[in-house]
């Protein structure tokens, strides 16, 4: 098992044309967390469904790991870290939509999620909606996440190719968090090696700034708030006609004196 650190950073914006910003952000490095959310709804419900997806998933995965419970249902084939993210992000959709029942204004509301948990040299993932996760490594980028769009649909099917999709129907959501009682959260595990990052975005970015853009700027910008801006700064210039969202990830190898402190860290849990 080779030791990881890890250098995060998280920013929002909100565009050049929205009236407010209804993406959120959370960065927990001591967590090795990062979320991305884009809510949707009216009367600031957006606002305040991405709001509740990050903080109560970091406040229940906190819960978990106290305890060591994986969550319920978990799938044997991921690890107990992978599970308990899944399932908080579950229970974050119960939440949102428990609160849009109660809260007749807030009905509607919805929100995408995008988490990655980094442990030790694995990266847990757990997503809903068409925000999205890249891995960038050795000059290459790779998009971790699935679509839950109606334009994705249609390009699964054959009726649209992936360029037709770009342009159609790209805001119509079939899978989000809070707008209905039980969702598919999709959870997915994979290796870690230094030098790799992670970027996660808003569909505000990847509409204004193509895959090839965010890889030759992650290869220029080695420091992740700078990259975080950077990659903003793209989508504004491009029109910015959406909320953008850039959350990133660093992986390093880690220094003997970081080895040192999760060894004794680990060893008192």
């Amino acid at each position: 098992m080779t030791k990881v650190s890890i250098k995060t950073a998280g920013l929002t914006d909100q565009g050049h044309t929205r009236a407010n910003n209804e993406d959120a952000v959370c960065v927990d490095p001591e967590l090795g967390l990062l979320i991305v959310a884009d809510g949707m709804g009216g009367h600031k419900a957006g606002e305040v469904a991405s709001s509740m997806a990050i903080t109560t998933i970091p406040t229940n995965l906190k819960s978990l790991e106290k305890v060591q419970a994986a969550g319920e249902d978990a799938e044997p084939r991921f690890s107990a870290e992978t599970n308990r993210l899944g399932f908080c992000m579950q229970m974050a959709n119960q939440m949102i939509y428990e609160a849009s029942l109660r809260y007749p204004q807030e009905g509607g509301m919805g929100t995408t999620c995008t988490a990655i948990l980094i442990k030790d040299d694995r990266l847990s993932l757990a997503h809903v909606g068409d925000s999205r996760c890249y891995l960038i490594r050795r000059g290459e980028i790779e998009q971790l996440t699935e679509d839950h769009s109606l334009a994705m649909e249609q390009v699964r099917v054959g009726i649209l190719s992936r360029e037709e999709a770009v342009y159609t129907n790209q805001n119509i959501l079939t899978r989000s968090l809070g707008t209905e009682a039980q969702v598919k959260i999709d959870i997915d595990e994979h290796p870690l090696f230094p030098g790799d990052v992670l970027v996660l975005c808003s569909d505000g970015l990847d509409k204004e700034v193509n895959t090839s853009e965010i890889l030759q700027t992650v290869i220029e910008t080695s420091d992740p708030q700078q990259l975080a801006q950077r990659l903003i700064e793209k989508a504004n210039s491009a029109g910015g006609r959406d909320n953008i969202t850039v959350a990133v990830a660093r992986v390093d190898k880690a220094s003997f004196g970081e080895r040192i402190k999760s060894f004794f860290t680990s060893s008192r849990g």
